[in-house]
């Protein structure tokens, strides 16, 4: 157990103080200037503990406790402490205990865990805890070492026995002897009483025997009429319980009767209601069956199957075509798997037989025409050469003319080299341009098949986005169908409401309920703040439980309907518009000038607080409430009602509404709770909660109703757009194809020509090569000699030149048949690729792109099905077969959620037919109840009227038995006392007439002794009973005097065994504590005793005495009693050796160290679960300090008892081993 936390406020310098950060379960020190507040904290601690000092408070010291700092003066202050309970140390089952004492100039309260309890209560709490009022230790203030520090031996022993406790003994012992002494006198009055009822009684005995007979005779007498009076009240008495028992069935029955009247009622209402309710249900059903125009359940699911069956036909159809698509696209692509094996095939043919053959063909041919050609030149060439001898005559003009030649040719080859070169290049170019064709080609189709997948894409798209429109627009129904359902049971709220309305303001006068009516618009109008204007009584409480309704609503009467107001003012501003408007007359309740006294309940188990028990309100009302309810008590019964009505001056109500009033009146008897005031509020409450429910759900579903219109219309325009987005994609789609297709045409034609070109470069290299041979002969020939005749080595080259060009004619010739051949093979076979198989192949793949399937890979499809070489189907195609693929999907799609629809419909459909079938067996059965109970009720009626009449009958003869009963009750009362029950018992058998001779007879012979002093007998009597009950007073008296003697030993023996018994334990724990604080020193305390003092004395006048006798003395001294002790001395030593020192020998900061450790050993002896110091260490030295510093941090940390210690100082040791550190400021009085 340790404080977990301090608040405090207004309590001296403390003004509005938040609560203090949670302390520490070991060491806490609180640091501060001096007059910053430590001493405050601490006070407010004992001040909330119940110190001594301030446990008893005058109203002086409890204004002086107030804060008086600048701003407005405090009217209460409180400190409230919060403990850890883990341990379970604090007898409440809690682990956080809460103690908070409160005061003010005339108040001083007390809470437990903020619940409030007596100084008695808080006090035992503590004392169980361990805070003993003889050991106020744990809590050390500021000056209390110097204290200890000057305390006399005398002082400490008195400190000693408050520690022991003997406070408690004492007061114990005192209180012993003052009953001692009351006993005493009581004795001696007693003693005083016995005399003079001796000396009476002796003058009384002389008219004994004469009195002795009148008195039998009386007896006898008064036994007589105790007799008759008494058989003639338990006849009354008979009588009456047996008219009770009888009016106690009546009432039994007639509230039978009543209860089962207003269960038919009720019934007969509930009956009403529910055909009111099944007729709005079959009218709504009907409604939702046949509906107005095409809204309806029959027409709806005309529709949906009617739709079912043109969509099934639809998606027949569909199929068909798909079927017979896809049959043909099997067979086209068998057809085409074979084209396209052959096609491989003749391609194979065409490039590994054929055109090697061909190419090897056109290379011999080229080599035997270049043969021919030079062989021809060289021919040529030699002919030239003798027609030039024969031409010219000088060789000077051959050469001339040799020379023009040779420039004629170089001419001729340099143009022809350059148109060589020029139709390379233009090879090259075309080449090019191919190439990049090709790769815009393969751009295009990549572009292609990316705006294909983005159509594709889309129309999926497209297709989620109507189903989710179809979704919502179902959604939209249902709404529309719920909020049909809403307003119907909203329409229903709103008559429950009007209905408890009209009920609430028949059960209230009807001025009242016009002015309240009235004043809830003039709020509203005149903006009157809710804190001004609180309402009704009714409006600001809770039962507690239902069962005290009826309590309540008696004990309230009208005060029910009376208004709460904030002041005078808002009253009166309220009533003046009642008056000007005319609206009805309203009692206020202003808080500003309601006076409520303080009321004392009685502490009974019969009655308890209405106020407390019954109901609960909020703060701001309490005066309203105490104003109506402080003075009502509720009862168990009528009897207590009564009892404690006239004793405490209030009202007293039971559970059944039976009412005491204080002034004396009995209100009682049967309560229609049918009209009952608060149960028609708490009706309407509901049926408004009830109506602002189905208000609140209208609103959610209307909004939910807009989000979906909002969505559908969002769904609406998202799909027309990218309705126009797929038509845009179509356009482009077909507007690339076209261009793929011209490009394609136009990159055939550039091939052609590329092919053409490449063949006329040959030739043209034939001719440069001639021509250059040409050149080379002539440039030979100049130079030469002039002839017309060949030599003879130039006539044997021409002889086998000419057999050499005979040989390559043939050559030639044989060769030009070869390479026609291979020619005439290589068209055959590019004939019957591009002119035959090539085009089945494309015929076949556009007839499979245009019944391809959008279910398949449209990419795929596009790359593969080509009618160009270009390599792209049709888009008209695909996209044809795709919406027919698509439109099945959707149809199936749509027949789905037909099929669905058309299902919920027909559910929704059977379940409306049924609900009506039902409705209209409820109508019946319902209309059979209504008939059976109202002719119910007309018998309850009958029988209610029987029982009135039967009551009244029943209180007419209780009335007379109760007189009967009263009479013979006020005779037996006047007989006084009665004979013994011997004497009456002889007269018990007979008979009242019998009884009544027996009485007259008696009454005749007393007539005798008419003269007797009758007083004198009763005296004689009345003293002789004074004289046994005094000796019998005396005899206890006595008896008790003994035991309060025996009881005063006892406490002296006790409190010798305390005294001697903490002597030993603190001297023990001195001496350990004085030994932690100075290791090498040692203390003890010293019981010093009267026979102490005489040895001493004895010493002293004979010093010369054997030390025999005094130590006998001593031995038989070993444990005297407490009345021979005189003080506690301390000795001490501060170091290992040396001579022992007392108190009055220290120097100040080792008296301080001194006392300190008595205080520890004090609370070792008895320990508490925490320690306050205040300043603890302020007259001890460095050393000192530490040592005690240590000490505390020890204890603070014992795993075996950890003790919590907050300690207030100036200097560092203490605050080094603190586990928290606290600082207090003081500025301008806070």
């Amino acid at each position: 157990m340790h404080i977990k936390q301090i608040t405090i406020s207004n309590f001296r310098s403390f003004r509005q103080q938040p609560e203090i950060q949670p302390f520490h379960p070991g060491t806490n020190v609180v640091v501060g200037r001096n007059g910053s507040g430590k001493s405050n904290l601490f006070d407010a601690v004992q001040f909330a503990l119940l110190a001594p000092k301030l446990a008893h408070l005058r109203q002086e010291e409890r204004q002086a406790l107030l804060h008086e700092g600048a701003g407005s003066t405090a009217v209460n202050a409180f400190c409230e402490i919060v403990f850890d309970n883990s341990d379970g140390r604090l007898s409440v089952d809690s682990d956080e205990v809460v103690l908070r004492r409160t005061i003010g100039l005339k108040k001083d309260e007390f809470f437990i865990q903020r619940k409030r309890a007596t100084k008695k209560e808080i006090a035992s709490l503590l004392e169980g805890a361990g805070f003993s009022k003889g050991n106020p230790y744990y809590i050390v203030q500021q000056g209390k070492v110097n204290a200890l520090c000057t305390m006399s031996s005398a002082d400490r022993l008195d400190l000693l026995k408050e520690v022991a406790g003997c406070t408690v003994y004492d007061e114990k012992r005192t209180d012993s002897l003052k009953q001692m002494e009351e006993n005493k006198h009581s004795r001696d009055k007693i003693n005083e009483v016995l005399d003079y009822i001796e000396s009476r009684l002796s003058e009384l005995q002389e008219e004994k025997e004469e009195l002795t007979e009148y008195q039998r005779l009386d007896r006898k007498r008064r036994a007589l009429e105790y007799t008759l009076y008494d058989k003639e009240l338990r006849k009354a008495r008979e009588q009456l319980d047996q008219i009770e028992h009888e009016r106690s069935e009546e009432v039994q029955q007639l509230t039978v009767i009543h209860e089962k009247s207003h269960q038919v009622h009720d019934q007969i209402r509930a009956v009403e209601t529910q055909m009111k309710q099944i007729s709005n249900r079959m009218r709504k059903t009907r409604n939702a069956i046949k509906g107005s125009g095409t809204d309806g359940l029959e027409t709806e699911y005309l529709t949906s199957i009617t739709k079912k069956t043109q969509l099934e036909l639809e998606i027949k159809e569909l199929e068909e075509s798909l079927a017979a698509d896809k049959n043909m696209t099997e067979q086209y692509t068998k057809e085409l798997s074979e084209l396209q094996k052959r096609i491989a095939a003749t391609e194979e043919e065409l490039e590994k037989s054929i055109m090697p053959k061909y190419d090897l063909a056109q290379e011999v041919m080229l080599r035997y025409v270049r043969e021919k050609t030079d062989a021809t030149k060289k021919m040529e060439g030699l002919y030239a050469r003798q027609g030039r001898g024969r031409q010219f005559r000088t060789q000077e003009d051959r050469d001339v003319f040799l020379q023009k030649q040779i420039e004629e040719l170089d001419t001729t080859l340099a143009e022809k080299t350059q148109e060589l070169a020029n139709r390379e290049d233009k090879l090259a170019s075309l080449r090019r341009s191919i190439q990049s064709e090709d790769e815009a080609t393969e751009r295009k189709k990549a572009d292609i098949n990316q705006k294909t997948q983005m159509l594709s894409s889309l129309t999926n798209t497209l297709d989620n986005k109507r189903r989710e429109m179809n979704e919502f627009a179902e959604e939209r129904k249902s709404c529309w169908r719920s909020l049909e359902d809403l307003e119907e049971k909203l329409k229903e709220a709103n008559e429950s409401t009007n209905r408890f309305t009209s009920d609430l303001r028949k059960s209230m006068p009807h001025a009242t309920a016009m002015g309240i009516e009235a004043l809830k618009r003039i709020v509203s109008q005149e903006n009157i703040p809710p804190h001004s204007y609180l309402g009704p009584v009714m409006e600001n409480f809770q039962l507690v439980d239902p069962k005290f309704q009826t309590a309540v609503e008696v004990a309230a009467q009208n005060s029910l309907f009376h208004v709460i107001v904030d002041t005078d003012d808002t009253a009166a501003k309220l009533m003046g518009h009642l008056e000007r408007q005319k609206l009805g007359r309203v009692t206020f309740l202003p808080l500003n000038r309601l006076k409520i006294e303080s009321v004392s309940y009685p502490e009974s188990a019969e009655v308890v607080s209405l106020l407390s028990r019954c109901i609960r309100y909020e703060p701001a009302v309490e005066k309203a409430m105490k104003h109506i309810f402080a003075k009502k008590l509720l009862a168990k019964s009528v009897d207590a009602a009564s009892t404690f009505s006239l004793s405490h001056n209030m009202d007293a109500i039971t559970l059944d509404g039976d009412l005491c009033s204080r002034k004396g009146a009995l209100s009682g008897g049967y309560i229609d709770r049918g009209k009952s005031k608060l149960k028609a509020y708490y009706n309407l409450k509901e049926a408004q909660q009830n109506l602002r429910d189905q208000e609140n759900q209208l609103r959610t579903l209307q909004r939910k109703a807009t989000s979906v219109d909002q969505r559908i219309s969002t769904l609406v325009a998202e799909t027309e757009r990218m309705e126009g987005k797929h038509a845009s994609l179509l356009r482009n789609l077909e507007q690339m194809g076209k261009e793929l297709d011209s490009a394609a045409t136009h990159n055939e034609t550039r091939k052609k020509q590329c092919a053409e070109q490449g063949d006329s470069l040959p030739k043209m290299q034939e001719e440069i090569r001639g021509i250059e041979a040409s050149v080379a002969s002539l440039k030979q020939e100049m130079g030469t000699a002039l002839s017309d005749q060949l030599s003879e080595g130039e006539r044997e080259m021409l002889n086998n030149l000419q057999k050499i060009l005979k040989e390559l004619d043939k050559e030639v010739e044989a060769q030009t048949f070869v390479v026609e051949e291979a020619s005439v093979e290589k068209q055959r076979v590019k004939s019957l690729l591009d002119d035959n198989l090539l085009k089945q192949k494309v015929d076949l793949e556009g007839a499979i792109a245009r019944v391809a399937a959008a279910g398949e890979n449209s990419e795929l499809a596009f790359g593969m099905f080509s009618p160009l070489r270009s390599g792209r189907a049709p888009v008209g195609a695909q996209t044809t077969a795709a919406h027919r693929k698509r439109q099945l999907d959707l149809c199936l799609r749509e027949l789905e959620d037909t099929e669905r629809s058309a299902d919920e419909t027909a559910r929704k459909l059977a379940e409306a037919q049924e609900e009506e079938r039902i409705g209209k067996q409820e109508l019946v059965a319902a209309k059979s109840k209504l008939d059976e109970l109202k002719t119910e009720d007309s018998a309850c009626a009958q029988a209610l009227e029987e029982a009135k009449e039967l009551g009244e009958r029943l209180l007419n003869k209780r009335s007379m038995c109760v007189s009967k009963r009263e009479m013979y009750m006020r005779k037996i009362q006047e007989l006084g006392s009665l004979p013994p029950s011997t004497e009456l018992n002889e007269h018990a058998n007979l008979g009242i007439q019998a009884l009544m001779r027996s009485l007259e007879t008696c009454n005749k012979e007393l007539k005798k002794y008419s003269h007797v002093n009758k007083k004198a007998y009763d005296q004689y009597v009345n003293f002789s009973e004074q004289r046994e009950d005094l000796l019998g007073r005396k005899v206890e008296l006595d008896k008790g005097a003994d035991k309060v003697k025996e009881l005063i030993d006892s406490l002296d023996h006790q409190k010798d065994e305390a005294i001697n018994r903490t002597f030993r334990g603190v001297s023990s724990h001195f001496k350990e504590v004085f030994q932690e604080l100075v290791p090498n020193g040692a203390g003890e305390l010293i019981l010093r005793t009267a026979m102490d003092e005489s040895l001493e004395k004895a010493s002293e006048e004979t010093p010369d005495a054997g030390t025999s006798d005094s130590e006998d003395e001593t031995k038989s001294s070993s444990n005297p009693s407490v009345n021979l002790y005189r003080g506690v001395e301390i000795k001490v030593r501060f170091a290992a050796v040396g001579e022992n020192y007392l108190m009055s020998q220290l120097s100040g900061g080792q008296k301080a160290l001194v006392a300190m450790a008595l205080i520890f050993a004090i609370q070792r002896c008895d320990p508490a679960p925490f320690y306050i110091f205040d300043e603890l260490d302020q007259a001890l030295d460095s050393t000192f300090r530490a040592a005690v510093a240590n000490m505390i941090q020890r204890q603070s940390s014992n795993q075996e008892n950890p003790t919590q210690f907050i300690c207030s100082t100036f200097r560092p040791e203490l605050a080094a081993v603190a586990n928290r550190c606290y600082g207090i400021s003081h500025q301008n009085k806070v």
